[in-house]
C-alpha cells in the first residue's frame, strides 16, 4: 500500500469511496466542499494496486480560549477505507502520516469527531472531559465522540475554549 497526497485526478475516486464508505452522502459532499473552499489543508489518499482504497482529510480549524485568544489547529475528517479494506490498518496509516506531517505545519492542535475508541491510539482526548466544546454542538450532544489532539510543542488548550471546524462542516 502507498500513502501519498490527493490529486486533482483523484477526486473522483475519493468521492466514491466516500459515497461508499458512508450511509449518507454528508462526508462526500465535505470533501467537495472542501476543496471549492480551498480548505483542503491536507488529503491523503491510501492506493493499493492502482486503486485508491483510503482517504483522510485535514482542514483549518479555530479555538476561541475564554481569554479571548484565537489559536489555530485542524480538522481531521473525513476519514474512510472501503469496506472491502477495512480492519487492515489502511485508515490508522492515513491518521498516523497525516499527523506526522501536520505536526510540521505547528497548529496547536488537531479536532476529530469519531470513534474514541479508535482515535485514543493516536493520542486524541474526548474534548468535554477537558472543558473544550465544540461550536457546532453547544450542547455537547456528541459527548466524548468529540475529540482533541494537542500538537507539541503546544500546551493543551485552556478549560472553556470554544472549538471549531471550517465553515464547509457546518452543513453536514
Amino acid at each position: 500500500m502507498k500513502t501519498r497526497p490527493c490529486e486533482t485526478d483523484d477526486h473522483a475516486s475519493v468521492d466514491a469511496l466516500l459515497r461508499e464508505a458512508f450511509p449518507e452522502p454528508g462526508e462526500a459532499r465535505l470533501a467537495v466542499a472542501l476543496r471549492a473552499a480551498d480548505a483542503d489543508t491536507l488529503e491523503l489518499v491510501a492506493e493499493l494496486d492502482g486503486k485508491i482504497v483510503g482517504v483522510a482529510m485535514f482542514s483549518p480549524a479555530t479555538a476561541q480560549t475564554p481569554a479571548g485568544v484565537t489559536r489555530y489547529g485542524l480538522g481531521l475528517g473525513p476519514v474512510a477505507v472501503l469496506p472491502g479494506y477495512q480492519r487492515r490498518g489502511i485508515g490508522a496509516a492515513l491518521v498516523e502520516s497525516g499527523l506526522d506531517f501536520i505536526r510540521t505545519l505547528g497548529p496547536a492542535f488537531c479536532i476529530v469527531l469519531g470513534d474514541p475508541s479508535y482515535y485514543s491510539r493516536f493520542g486524541f482526548q474526548p474534548a468535554p472531559t477537558l472543558d473544550l466544546h465544540w461550536v457546532g454542538d453547544p450542547d455537547d450532544k456528541a459527548g466524548n465522540a468529540f475529540q482533541v489532539l494537542a500538537l507539541a510543542p503546544a500546551p493543551m488548550l485552556p478549560r472553556g475554549t470554544r472549538l471549531e471546524y471550517h465553515a464547509a462542516f457546518d452543513d453536514l
